[in-house]
Protein backbone atom coordinates (compact mmCIF):
# COMPACT_ATOMS: atom_id res chain seq x y z
CA UNK A 1 0.00 0.00 0.00
CA UNK A 2 1.35 3.44 -0.93
CA UNK A 3 -0.05 6.54 0.69
CA UNK A 4 0.83 10.22 0.56
CA UNK A 5 0.19 12.97 3.09
CA UNK A 6 1.31 16.60 3.30
CA UNK A 7 1.47 18.31 6.70
CA UNK A 8 4.17 20.90 6.09
CA UNK A 9 6.57 18.11 5.28
CA UNK A 10 6.65 16.42 1.91
CA UNK A 11 6.76 12.70 2.47
CA UNK A 12 5.48 9.32 1.40
CA UNK A 13 5.28 6.33 3.67
CA UNK A 14 5.09 2.78 2.35
CA UNK A 15 3.42 -0.08 4.19
CA UNK A 16 3.30 -3.68 2.97
CA UNK A 17 -0.07 -4.54 4.49
CA UNK A 18 -2.06 -3.76 7.63
CA UNK A 19 -1.72 -7.43 8.55
CA UNK A 20 1.96 -6.68 9.26
CA UNK A 21 0.99 -3.99 11.74
CA UNK A 22 0.93 -0.20 11.73
CA UNK A 23 3.26 1.34 14.28
CA UNK A 24 3.02 4.53 16.30
CA UNK A 25 6.64 5.67 16.10
CA UNK A 26 8.12 8.20 13.69
CA UNK A 27 11.43 9.62 12.49
CA UNK A 28 11.82 13.23 11.37
CA UNK A 29 14.69 15.57 10.67
CA UNK A 30 16.39 17.78 8.11
CA UNK A 31 18.98 17.26 5.39
CA UNK A 32 21.71 19.85 4.91
CA UNK A 33 24.21 20.12 2.05
CA UNK A 34 27.78 21.27 2.76
CA UNK A 35 30.79 21.89 0.54
CA UNK A 36 32.90 19.47 2.57
CA UNK A 37 35.46 22.15 3.48
CA UNK A 38 33.60 24.71 5.57
CA UNK A 39 30.84 24.64 8.17
CA UNK A 40 28.49 26.50 5.84
CA UNK A 41 25.41 24.49 4.89
CA UNK A 42 22.10 24.89 3.08
CA UNK A 43 18.90 22.84 3.05
CA UNK A 44 18.78 19.94 0.64
CA UNK A 45 15.45 20.59 -1.08
CA UNK A 46 13.28 18.08 -2.97
CA UNK A 47 15.80 15.30 -2.38
CA UNK A 48 14.77 11.62 -2.39
CA UNK A 49 15.10 10.23 1.13
CA UNK A 50 14.62 6.60 2.17
CA UNK A 51 14.24 4.62 5.37
CA UNK A 52 15.63 1.08 5.23
CA UNK A 53 15.48 -1.89 7.57
CA UNK A 54 18.93 -2.06 9.18
CA UNK A 55 18.91 -5.86 9.16
CA UNK A 56 18.00 -6.74 5.58
CA UNK A 57 18.33 -3.37 3.80
CA UNK A 58 14.73 -3.41 2.51
CA UNK A 59 13.17 0.01 2.07
CA UNK A 60 10.43 0.71 4.62
CA UNK A 61 9.59 4.26 3.52
CA UNK A 62 10.52 6.78 0.86
CA UNK A 63 9.83 10.43 0.18
CA UNK A 64 11.09 13.91 -0.71
CA UNK A 65 12.46 16.67 1.47
CA UNK A 66 10.62 19.97 1.83
CA UNK A 67 11.72 23.59 1.38
CA UNK A 68 13.88 23.51 4.51
CA UNK A 69 15.25 20.04 3.87
CA UNK A 70 12.73 18.57 6.31
CA UNK A 71 11.19 15.11 6.15
CA UNK A 72 9.12 12.83 8.33
CA UNK A 73 8.14 9.15 8.35
CA UNK A 74 5.08 8.11 10.36
CA UNK A 75 3.51 4.79 11.36
CA UNK A 76 6.80 3.01 12.07
CA UNK A 77 7.00 -0.21 14.04
CA UNK A 78 9.65 -0.83 16.65
CA UNK A 79 12.88 -1.95 15.00
CA UNK A 80 16.22 -0.77 13.65
CA UNK A 81 16.47 1.54 10.65
CA UNK A 82 18.99 3.41 8.51
CA UNK A 83 18.47 6.70 6.71
CA UNK A 84 19.53 6.86 3.05
CA UNK A 85 19.59 9.91 0.76
CA UNK A 86 19.99 10.26 -3.00
CA UNK A 87 22.58 12.97 -3.56
CA UNK A 88 24.83 13.79 -6.55
CA UNK A 89 23.70 10.69 -8.41
CA UNK A 90 24.41 8.22 -5.59
CA UNK A 91 22.58 6.96 -2.51
CA UNK A 92 24.44 7.94 0.65
CA UNK A 93 24.08 6.43 4.11
CA UNK A 94 25.81 7.04 7.44
CA UNK A 95 26.63 3.42 8.27
CA UNK A 96 27.65 4.41 11.81
CA UNK A 97 24.18 5.67 12.64
CA UNK A 98 21.55 3.04 13.38
CA UNK A 99 18.13 4.41 14.31
CA UNK A 100 16.70 2.13 16.97
CA UNK A 101 13.03 2.38 17.91
CA UNK A 102 12.56 0.26 21.02
CA UNK A 103 9.19 1.53 22.24
CA UNK A 104 5.82 2.53 20.78
CA UNK A 105 5.16 6.22 20.28
CA UNK A 106 8.84 7.18 20.03
CA UNK A 107 9.73 10.20 17.90
CA UNK A 108 13.37 10.44 16.78
CA UNK A 109 14.67 13.80 15.54
CA UNK A 110 17.90 13.96 13.57
CA UNK A 111 20.01 16.11 11.26
CA UNK A 112 22.03 14.75 8.36
CA UNK A 113 24.80 16.71 6.61
CA UNK A 114 25.98 15.63 3.16
CA UNK A 115 28.79 16.55 0.83
CA UNK A 116 29.99 14.88 -2.38
CA UNK A 117 31.73 12.12 -0.41
CA UNK A 118 29.73 11.16 2.68
CA UNK A 119 26.80 11.75 5.00
CA UNK A 120 27.14 12.46 8.74
CA UNK A 121 24.03 12.02 10.90
CA UNK A 122 23.40 13.25 14.44
CA UNK A 123 20.36 12.59 16.63
CA UNK A 124 19.08 15.84 18.12
CA UNK A 125 16.52 14.33 20.47
CA UNK A 126 13.46 12.15 20.86
CA UNK A 127 10.03 12.50 22.39
CA UNK A 128 6.63 10.83 22.17
CA UNK A 129 5.48 10.87 18.54
CA UNK A 130 1.99 12.03 19.50
CA UNK A 131 3.31 15.62 19.86
CA UNK A 132 4.10 15.71 16.13
CA UNK A 133 0.59 14.96 14.92
CA UNK A 134 -2.27 17.41 15.72
CA UNK A 135 -4.76 14.54 15.65
CA UNK A 136 -2.65 12.66 18.19
CA UNK A 137 -2.77 15.68 20.51
CA UNK A 138 -6.44 16.50 20.07
CA UNK A 139 -8.33 13.26 19.40
CA UNK A 140 -8.82 10.31 21.72
CA UNK A 141 -10.96 7.18 21.66
CA UNK A 142 -12.35 5.11 24.52
CA UNK A 143 -12.88 2.46 25.63
CA UNK A 144 -10.25 0.47 23.76
CA UNK A 145 -10.62 -2.51 23.97
CA UNK A 146 -14.38 -2.06 23.59
CA UNK A 147 -16.44 -4.77 25.26
CA UNK A 148 -19.96 -3.77 24.15
CA UNK A 149 -19.14 -2.35 20.70
CA UNK A 150 -19.41 1.24 21.90
CA UNK A 151 -16.64 3.69 20.98
CA UNK A 152 -16.42 7.31 22.16
CA UNK A 153 -14.58 9.97 20.17
CA UNK A 154 -13.40 12.99 22.19
CA UNK A 155 -11.81 16.09 20.66
CA UNK A 156 -10.01 18.71 22.72
CA UNK A 157 -9.18 20.78 19.62
CA UNK A 158 -11.13 22.04 16.60
CA UNK A 159 -10.81 20.20 13.27
CA UNK A 160 -12.36 20.63 9.85
CA UNK A 161 -13.85 17.69 8.00
CA UNK A 162 -12.86 14.58 9.92
CA UNK A 163 -13.01 11.21 8.19
CA UNK A 164 -13.12 8.00 10.21
CA UNK A 165 -12.29 4.61 8.67
CA UNK A 166 -12.17 1.19 10.28
CA UNK A 167 -10.36 -1.62 8.44
CA UNK A 168 -9.87 -5.26 9.26
CA UNK A 169 -6.38 -6.78 9.32
CA UNK A 170 -6.65 -7.89 5.70
CA UNK A 171 -6.99 -4.24 4.65
CA UNK A 172 -10.71 -4.22 3.86
CA UNK A 173 -12.55 -1.07 4.97
CA UNK A 174 -15.54 -2.19 7.03
CA UNK A 175 -16.86 1.19 8.15
CA UNK A 176 -16.49 4.80 7.00
CA UNK A 177 -17.87 7.96 8.64
CA UNK A 178 -17.54 11.61 7.58
CA UNK A 179 -17.83 14.29 10.23
CA UNK A 180 -18.33 17.99 9.56
CA UNK A 181 -16.36 20.66 11.39
CA UNK A 182 -15.58 19.53 14.92
CA UNK A 183 -15.21 22.04 17.73
CA UNK A 184 -13.06 21.73 20.85
CA UNK A 185 -14.97 19.77 23.47
CA UNK A 186 -16.72 17.62 20.87
CA UNK A 187 -17.78 14.15 22.03
CA UNK A 188 -19.72 11.47 20.18
CA UNK A 189 -20.45 7.77 20.60
CA UNK A 190 -20.36 5.20 17.80
CA UNK A 191 -22.04 1.81 17.82
CA UNK A 192 -19.76 -0.87 16.33
CA UNK A 193 -21.91 -3.74 17.50
CA UNK A 194 -22.45 -4.95 13.91
CA UNK A 195 -18.73 -5.74 13.53
CA UNK A 196 -17.30 -9.10 14.49
CA UNK A 197 -15.13 -9.27 17.57
CA UNK A 198 -11.43 -8.96 16.81
CA UNK A 199 -8.67 -6.49 16.00
CA UNK A 200 -9.10 -3.60 13.56
CA UNK A 201 -7.19 -0.54 12.33
CA UNK A 202 -8.93 2.72 13.22
CA UNK A 203 -7.85 5.67 11.08
CA UNK A 204 -9.00 9.25 11.43
CA UNK A 205 -7.88 11.94 8.99
CA UNK A 206 -8.34 15.49 7.77
CA UNK A 207 -7.14 17.00 4.50
CA UNK A 208 -3.74 17.50 6.15
CA UNK A 209 -3.20 14.91 8.87
CA UNK A 210 -3.76 11.25 9.54
CA UNK A 211 -3.73 9.11 12.68
CA UNK A 212 -3.92 5.30 12.86
CA UNK A 213 -4.63 3.26 15.96
CA UNK A 214 -5.29 -0.37 16.76
CA UNK A 215 -8.88 -1.01 17.81
CA UNK A 216 -9.94 -4.17 19.67
CA UNK A 217 -13.54 -5.31 19.93
CA UNK A 218 -14.14 -7.94 22.61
Amino acid sequence: MIDTVNTGYMYVFLLDSPVNGIGTASISGSLLETDGKHDRSKPLVNAPVYLADAKDGCYIAAGLTGEKGEFCFFNLLTGEYRLKVEHDGTVKCDERMQLKIDSDGLQINLTAKLDNRKMVTTISGNRPAVHLNPLGRGISFDPNPSIDGKLNLISTEAFKRLKLEISDLSGWIVMTMDLDEVQAGYRDAFDLGNLEKGTYILEISTNRDRLSKQLILQ
